[in-house]
């Protein structure tokens, strides 16, 4: 009977303990202040610009502001259905210097694509164009699955005020980061 007691009481716990801590994430997904990445420099001139899919309109006018500064360097558009591209080349960008996988469905295939992509084009310094929600997760997963080459991240800054898009996106940033943690151990945080 007291075996009994003590298994029912230890039951508890964890079912209690795991509440807590189910809670705790839910909070931190829907109103967690993680991501909020610095803006840096660019450490060098990098050999190829990639911009990511999945994102909104800042994403190519982050990528026409590096284009601008780097006007040699080539571009990889990937995860895209053509989205990331247009504005490109509605800016008079020409198709040469493009570079398009539209295969990749994820920040993961995104790496895995263009990696014979920038081989192809001899590229060891490379932008990441995203999100400024995205960026730290993306630069995760680049730098696991291309470990031969340096990454940084290229986005415009968090809004002081954000958009609906802007929260919803970065609650979805704090959940895939915790799924990218736990399926592919990539550390992001």
């Amino acid at each position: 009977m007291m075996m009994k007691i003590l298994r029912c009481k230890f039951i508890l716990r964890l079912v209690v303990t795991a509440c807590l801590i189910l809670a705790c994430l839910l909070w931190w997904i829907g109103w967690g202040a993680w991501p909020n990445p610095e803006l840096q420099k660019l450490p060098w001139q990098p050999d190829v610009i990639i911009v990511l899919g999945g994102g909104n309109e800042e994403r190519p006018r982050e990528a026409l502001r590096l284009v601008q500064k780097y006007p040699e360097v080539s571009i990889v558009v990937t995860g895209d259905s053509g989205i990331m591209l247009a504005p490109l080349l509605k800016a008079g960008i020409g198709r040469s210097k493009i570079h398009h996988e539209q295969a990749a469905t994820s920040t993961v295939e995104n790496a895995t694509f263009t990696d014979p992509i920038l081989t192809k084009l001899g590229a060891k310094k490379v932008v990441l164009v995203t999100n400024w929600f995205h960026a730290p997760r993306s630069l995760a997963v680049f730098r696991r699955h291309q470990p031969g080459r340096e990454f940084v991240a290229a986005f415009e800054p968090k809004p002081e005020k954000m958009s609906n898009w802007h929260r919803y996106a970065s609650r979805r940033e704090r959940l895939a980061a915790l799924v990218y943690l736990v399926r592919d151990r990539i550390w992001s945080f």
